[in-house]
């Protein structure tokens, strides 16, 4: 995990709100868990945290007067730490899922990017017929999709996921190194957004051998949440719950 150093209140706001609000009394510093995946979430050339996700979430916190520390943490460690429920945290930018919602509280929505649904980043070898759907793409017999652990597209993704019976590759890399895997043909396709692909064809290493394939009927990008440990108090959500929405 990686520290970053605590917004209290309006702080990160300086840059985005320029205000600053009191913290909200008798509540601990909450700890925010992210990890960088651009456009999402990103440090600019000052080091600063930004991005679709991490901006309305600051904002939200500090109009909410919630005091909170951001604190980089891998996909996987993220999602065991709210379920291990030890401390007040949440994993920012999650899907809900009804495997999740056994141990975990979610907040309203943070992001309904429908604007950027999920495509497959895939090897250039594996080229599905572009009259195809989803599940006839994952249909594909030998079809391997790389597929991060404890990860989730959403319940339309997900659900099409299952009922395709598509080979998985479980990995716990992280989204860069996962299309990394792609370029080397370790698998055939990851599921990002089509903004986060583009990045990774540019930017990888051999990133000629990867295209962008998008299935007939993809679903749009699925909303984001909160996805807290049992720990933080329903009071709690419900200040930013009101925040956010408004």
């Amino acid at each position: 995990m990686k520290l970053v150093k605590p917004v209290f209140s309006g702080l990160l706001l300086l840059f985005a709100l320029c205000g600053v609000t009191r913290p909200a009394q008798g509540y601990e510093t909450l700890k925010l868990l992210f990890e960088i995946r651009h456009p999402l979430s990103y440090r600019d050339v000052d080091g600063q945290l930004g991005g679709i996700l991490i901006t309305p979430v600051a904002q939200a916190m500090a109009k909410a007067g919630i005091p909170f520390i951001w604190v980089e943490t891998p996909f996987k460690r993220q999602i065991n730490q709210v379920e291990k429920n030890d401390e007040a945290l949440c994993a920012v930018g999650m899907f809900k899922n009804k495997e999740r919602q056994k141990f975990a509280k979610f907040s309203a929505t943070v992001l309904r990017d429908i604007s950027r649904p999920s495509v497959m980043l895939a090897h250039r070898n594996f080229k599905p017929d572009k009259s195809m759907n989803l599940l006839e793409a994952l249909s594909i017999p030998g079809t391997r999709m790389l597929k991060k652990d404890s990860a989730s597209y959403g319940s339309v993704i997900d659900e099409v996921i299952e009922r395709s019976h598509v080979n998985i590759v479980s990995t716990t890399a992280e989204s860069f190194n996962m299309g990394k895997m792609i370029a080397a043909h370790r698998a055939d396709f990851i599921f990002v957004s089509e903004e986060e692909a583009l990045t990774m064809i540019k930017t990888i290493p051999d990133g000629d051998k990867l295209h962008i394939f998008k299935p007939q009927n993809m679903p749009q990008g699925p909303e984001r949440y909160l996805m807290c440990s049992q720990s933080v108090p329903d009071e709690l959500i419900q200040k930013f719950n009101q925040a956010i929405t408004k």
